[in-house]
């Protein structure tokens, strides 16, 4: 994939209109890396979180040992909740698809990326979202609102 092609799949993932620079700025600072391989490990359980996955193609998903998987398509961050942490990724998260492009983010780069408010927005947005699909997987639904 170009450095072009990058860009423009980094605008179809972003919620949001995001300006020239701010997309160069991440596709420049990110590292492209492609999956080729259903099953390929992106995070084994225990590996340090040293930065996340932005998936820009394809799925990943997150196993839970006796649960459901979480799925994760464009737009998903894979290992997002224990970069932020600054912990140990807690489950293996493995490609789904033929083909998986993420781009990995680093502490650099996520540094750079939250000094932009809809960027920073969208990052909270998305911490929430990882918060939610663990809470479903460990608690009942119909016990959350007792």
């Amino acid at each position: 994939m170009g450095f072009f092609n990058i860009q423009e799949k980094i605008r179809e993932v972003i919620p949001f209109d995001a300006s020239s620079f701010v997309v160069e700025e991440i596709a420049l600072q990110s590292s492209y890396i492609p999956f080729h391989g259903k099953g390929e490990i992106l995070f084994k359980k225990g590996d340090p979180a040293l930065g996340f996955y932005w998936i820009l193609r394809g799925e990943a998903e997150i196993l839970i040992p006796e649960k459901k998987p979480i799925i994760l398509g464009p737009g998903n961050m894979a290992g997002l909740d224990s970069f932020i942490e600054d912990g140990n990724v807690p489950f293996d998260i493995i490609n789904r698809s033929k083909h998986l492009d993420c781009l990995f983010i680093d502490r650099r780069c996520y540094e750079n990326m939250r000094q932009h408010h809809d960027f920073n927005r969208h990052m909270n947005y998305m911490v929430l979202n990882c918060l939610r699909n663990y809470r479903n997987l460990l608690v009942p639904t119909e016990r959350m609102y007792l």
